[in-house]
């Protein structure tokens, strides 16, 4: 996976950890997440992955309107737990839309 984010970030050699360190640092979305202007966001992963670290999923915790849902024992995307997911997101949904009419 490290090769596929080098070669995606612009290298043509793989990268060492400091080099992609720095080349992240220049894509930062800090300032939209310091934002206070999300729409409603449901965050589901694997508390496992090993793709994404769970950092990246925990960062949106406390932000208005969102619910973050890191599933345990399992890994990216947590596709071993999809009919957890399923009814995650199938509950999630109609609240989401339901509080986004309210607020037009």
């Amino acid at each position: 996976m490290a090769d596929i984010i080098g070669n995606t970030l612009g290298f043509d050699a793989p990268p060492s950890a400091e080099e992609r360190m720095a080349r992240y640092a220049e894509m930062s979305l800090r300032p939209l997440l310091d934002q206070d202007r999300n729409a409603p966001m449901l965050i589901i992963n694997g508390a496992d992955d090993v793709h994404v670290p769970q950092h990246d999923t925990l960062v949106f915790e406390g932000r208005r309107d969102t619910v973050v849902e890191p599933l345990p024992d399992t890994g990216h995307c947590a596709v071993t737990k999809l009919p957890e997911v399923a009814s995650t997101v199938l509950d999630w949904l109609p609240r989401a839309l339901a509080s986004a009419e309210v607020a037009r």
